[in-house]
């Protein structure tokens, strides 16, 4: 009996399946400080317990104007963050940026503002988020 015809894509299979699919994928699948900058935004998204739709919209023009990925390809780009970055904490986000030189971490903390404003009002939940985050970051 062949064991292989049975055994699933190993995940080195799959994450080179997503990586073939789209430029934008790639990109982030590519750049551990997009990646983390991604899953911050996303947790910003759904630190309220609901992504509204103007919270949708904001996601979408931060990642298409300011970070260069194609709109038609977010959905697989959120598909890998949810696949394989799942695990990493707000703070192990945070943590990959901490590095960065504070012009950038600025904008960072800029995009997640940007969201958590775009339904206009900033909940307790997001206010934390983007409060550790800065402390994280260095700003405090």
């Amino acid at each position: 009996m062949n064991d292989t015809a049975d055994k699933s894509p190993s995940l080195g299979d799959r994450v080179r399946s997503f990586l073939d699919q789209t430029s934008s994928l790639s990109k982030v699948a590519h750049d551990p400080m997009l990646t983390a900058e991604l899953l911050l935004l996303v947790r910003m998204s759904f630190a309220n317990k609901a992504v509204e739709p103007a919270e949708a919209d904001a996601f979408a023009a931060i990642c298409t104007r300011l970070l260069g990925l194609n709109g038609d390809e977010l959905t697989d780009v959120l598909k890998y963050l949810n696949d394989f970055g799942y695990e990493t904490t707000d703070a192990q986000a945070a943590a990959m940026l901490a590095g960065l030189d504070e012009t950038r971490k600025r904008q960072i903390l800029d995009h997640m503002a940007i969201v958590a404003k775009a339904d206009g009002e900033v909940d307790e939940r997001e206010r934390r988020l983007l409060e550790a985050t800065a402390r994280r970051l260095g700003f405090a």
